[in-house]
């Protein structure tokens, strides 16, 4: 009898820590995407403001490449 539930107890256990390494895994698998997804969306922040400044300076010079900048990077950001 007292052999019986010392084994469902550790077959227990085993279960909770499988358990617990399943939701470690899956934390890590989150962090690591949201991690690229900001990556990602500063990235296309940068490309914007680049691509904004590059039109804005081609038209209208410093003011034009500043304003361009900032059109670029609200596009980037959306």
């Amino acid at each position: 009898m007292a052999y019986s539930v010392m084994s469902a107890g550790n077959s227990t256990k085993a279960q909770a820590n499988q358990s617990l390494k399943t939701l470690s895994d899956l934390e890590q698998n989150r962090e690591s995407t949201n991690k690229g997804i900001e990556q990602q969306k500063k990235s296309n922040q940068m490309s914007g403001l680049a691509s904004g400044a590059m039109v804005g300076a081609s038209i209208g010079g410093p003011w034009g490449a500043a304003i361009g900048a900032g059109v670029g990077l609200i596009a980037g950001s959306i």
